[in-house]
């Protein structure tokens, strides 16, 4: 089976990598206007829109591999084989003391379009009240939804679903704008999403529907839109990297790790931050590279963190430590880390189109995915989670009246219905029965207050960092999927259920028992955020200021999750493109 590197989208077809480069030897040139460590969701907007004007000259350097022909990369449904795989960092989380001292696999993209590349493609673009939080949290208007609302706007755009329903009442074409990464509503629909649209259209109140959660509030149940056109995922290597690969005046290096940062100068006292040292290797050769313009920093929630402090930018005392010189001391770096805890809840269910059966049959698998190559049709066009999501808030007067979401159009919990797309999603704890036909229930807290910490763990650059995203250590994450296990059992309760759902797979007799079920089967959504969050005054109010500039130094900025001030309470990956976009604009009006 052959794959192509460049996808179906727009109007660019087929077209190869002709500068992507395999090792940061083959590099002709080794100064540049701008330097990008990472080309990720935000690295490969910076990538395109640094070089379109071909005004500067621009090289990004990616750690991990090439994006093409790799097949759990392109077939949505097979999204998860891409995890425990060269694609993928393989980080994993220290023992969290509130899952039982358990570790968590923390999955992110080790390959061109980072983890757009490898994620489940949930597209949330935040509701207003998010952006507008941004905009509080930094102190400045321009993060707010009035100005960033262009950026998202040329981010993504809505296309119709392979099988070319009618999708009237399902999305508002309206509140999408017309960008390079494809979205749309699953090709191949559930049987369930009438009962999950039908029973929140019946309920209201907390249980609402919502026409469209990407028309700025998200609240309610709504069918869940994924970064996926004309059957194939649309990730940040394929709309952004992949039309501007061609360009003279850049220049992409795979296979080749940025180690740290350097200072060739001092301006009034600043340090100004211009050289990078990269290899493939922990004893392979080091390289030197100059951005004179600036460096950026797209590394990601975790590799961002570990090249500050490698640098000696980050906090003294853990620097000290290890023996890394100090070059600034900036307490925020790697602290403030938040993640989506995240568990799944099990039915047995009369279903009669659930995957369970492709998942022990790898002929009919083989079936499925020629029908997929041969006309981009069938279940393999669909993202390997469900056709429907809702977002809600907890009840009036819960944790009393504590809500830490960005407002009253973000929610507090998150719920996926799966049963065509792997009606069992498994957890090591709970494999995959050998018989039978379910329905999972993805659950999420997705306002936590739960705050983790990520540090290095040497002054090794090739060894793993320390990750703690320390979950469920605050009461009120507990309680709200507590809280959220019965939101589910009401809401399954109705009865438009009524002979689809036969009985839970699991019975708690009480909160104990769920709170128990919480901690020994939870994981997370691989949303971590804020280690170089974004922030007003001096380093101790942020790692960057609000033009994403590192403080107290020159010629550095961050553009990724990390500069985040809170958790989107939504899958972030659409947030991440509207902040690279915008973040593209402030880069070009600096010089």
């Amino acid at each position: 089976m052959r794959f192509l590197r460049a996808y179906h989208f727009l109007s660019f077809g087929v077209l190869g990598f002709s500068k992507l480069l395999q090792s940061i030897d083959e590099l002709q040139n080794t100064k540049y206007d701008f330097v990008i460590a990472g080309a990720g969701t935000a690295g490969s907007v910076l990538a395109n829109r640094l070089s379109e004007d071909g005004k500067y000259q621009v090289l990004v350097i990616e750690a991990g591999v090439d994006n093409a022909n790799i097949q759990s990369i392109i077939v949505p449904f097979l999204g998860p084989a891409a995890f425990n795989t060269v694609v993928d960092w393989n980080f994993t989380s220290s023992p969290q003391v509130g899952m039982f001292n358990r570790t968590i696999p923390l999955s992110r993209g080790h390959v061109l379009g980072g983890s757009s590349s490898i994620n489940f493609m949930a597209w949330n673009r935040g509701s207003n009240d998010l952006w507008d939080n941004f905009a509080r949290l930094s102190n400045d208007s321009g993060w707010s939804w009035d100005s960033v609302a262009k950026y998202s706007f040329e981010v993504s755009r809505l296309i119709p679903p392979t099988d070319g329903r009618d999708t009237t009442g399902q999305v508002i074409p309206s509140a999408h704008g017309n960008g390079p990464v494809l979205t749309s509503l699953p090709g191949y629909p559930s049987e369930i999403d009438p009962l999950v649209t039908d029973t929140a259209k019946s309920l209201g109140g907390r249980f609402r529907y919502n026409e469209d959660n990407n028309a700025g509030d998200m609240i309610g149940f709504s069918h869940l839109q994924f970064s996926v056109g004309h059957g194939e995922r649309s990730s940040a290597a394929t709309a952004y990297l992949v039309p501007a690969i061609d360009r003279p005046n850049l220049d992409v290096v795979i296979n080749s790790r940025v180690l740290k940062l350097y200072a060739s100068q001092t301006v009034d006292g600043v340090p100004q931050i211009d050289t990078l040292e990269v290899a493939q290797s922990a004893d392979g050769p080091r390289v030197n590279v100059t951005g004179t313009n600036e460096v950026i920093l797209s590394a990601g929630v975790f590799g961002t963190p570990q090249i500050l402090m490698l640098s000696g930018i980050g906090p003294k005392e853990e620097l000290t430590k290890l023996n890394v010189p100090v070059l600034l001391e900036s307490p925020d770096v790697g602290k403030h880390l938040t993640d989506h805890p995240l568990l799944p809840g099990y039915f047995v269910v009369d279903a009669h189109n659930s995957t369970d059966p492709i998942q022990r049959n790898s002929t009919l698998q083989a079936e499925l995915l020629q029908e997929w190559e041969t006309s981009r049709t069938g279940i393999m066009v669909n993202a390997p989670s469900g056709g429907t999501i809702a977002f809600m808030k907890n009840p009036p007067g819960f944790s009393g009246g504590l809500d830490p979401s960005s407002g009253p159009r973000s929610g507090n919990t998150e719920l996926i219905f799966i049963v065509v797309k792997d009606g069992f999603v498994p957890v090591p704890s709970i494999p995959f029965p050998p018989n039978g036909t379910y329905m999972t229930v993805v659950m999420a807290v997705v306002s936590p207050t739960s705050r983790g910490t990520f540090t290095l763990n040497s002054a090794n650059p090739f060894d793993s960092p320390i990750i703690d995203p320390q979950l469920y250590t605050t009461d009120y994450d507990m309680q709200t999927m507590i809280q959220l296990m019965k939101d589910v059992d009401t809401f399954i309760s109705q009865p438009t259920w009524n002979g689809f759902v036969l009985r839970p797979f699991f019975d708690f007799a009480n909160d104990k028992e769920r709170e128990i079920y919480a901690r020994n089967n939870s994981r997370t959504v691989d949303h971590c955020i804020g280690t170089a969050r974004m922030g007003p005054g001096g380093v101790e109010g942020g790692v960057v200021d609000s033009q994403l500039r590192v403080k107290g130094v020159k010629g550095l900025r961050v553009v990724d999750a990390s500069v985040f001030p809170q958790i989107p309470e939504n899958h972030p990956q659409a947030v991440v493109y509207t902040l690279a976009e915008r973040a593209s604009d402030l880069i070009k009006s600096s010089h």
